[in-house]
């Protein structure tokens, strides 16, 4: 009797687990929208309402193997409540070409926006994802660039992913892009929800104020 009932608490703790963060990302979410945060001229990004999932960027690591799993398929893991660890913020800057010397300023501008952050700085993380055809096992980031970043942004996460797949993804959700077109920059907050997006029209400045009154009025990350 006593075992069952710590199985019942325990899958009580997981299930509140799961449910509280998506609670109050949803409630965020929802309050800074009636709020108008992503009304009018508040906010400076593209809204993605309703948001796409991490998944959705089908992001890949050097092996092949995928980056990041939807909140749901983390929580159905976990044992323990000891195993469960809070996400971060994620910044995810997409390109499909080379990383150029405007792409490699853009890349050090939002480094320093990060930096900038101060205390919130361990909340956020950043993705450089290149975007090509996987099928042609062909990768349009040089040597030259992989050395780059492995020298001026080592704490930048690489990633790859199937231009096509992801643009489908996003399709699917509503987000219509051409991801050739420009560099965008996503938003994904912690527990997976890809919320806002930029394009090269959007300044580091703009990026950074959306960014910051996000960490403000959220406790997640």
């Amino acid at each position: 009797m006593q075992q069952m009932t710590r199985t019942k608490l325990k899958l009580a703790f997981l299930l509140l687990i799961a449910f509280v963060p998506i609670t109050m990302a949803t409630f965020a979410f929802r309050s800074a929208s009636e709020s108008g945060f992503f009304g009018g001229t508040v906010n400076k990004g593209n809204l993605i309402n309703p948001p796409a999932d991490i998944t959705d960027l089908a992001m890949l690591d050097a092996a092949g193997n995928p980056v990041f799993r939807s909140f749901d398929e983390l929580v159905a893991e976990l044992e323990s409540d000891d195993d469960y660890e809070p996400q971060p913020w994620h910044i995810v800057f997409v390109n499909t070409q080379d990383c150029d010397s405007a792409c490699r300023e853009r890349i050090h501008l939002l480094r320093q926006m990060h930096i900038t952050l101060n205390k919130n700085t361990p909340r956020v993380r950043r993705y450089y994802l290149e975007a090509g055809d996987l099928a042609a096992n062909t990768s349009p980031l040089s040597q030259a660039s992989r050395d780059h970043f492995r020298a001026e942004f080592p704490s930048m996460g690489v990633a790859f992913a199937d231009e096509a797949s992801v643009e489908n993804n996003l399709a699917a959700k509503g987000v219509e892009l051409n991801l050739s077109d420009d560099n965008y920059i996503f938003f994904v907050d912690p527990v997976g929800n890809v919320m806002m997006y930029y394009d090269s029209t959007h300044g580091i400045d703009d990026i950074k104020t959306d960014l910051e009154k996000l960490l403000r009025h959220s406790s997640l990350g």
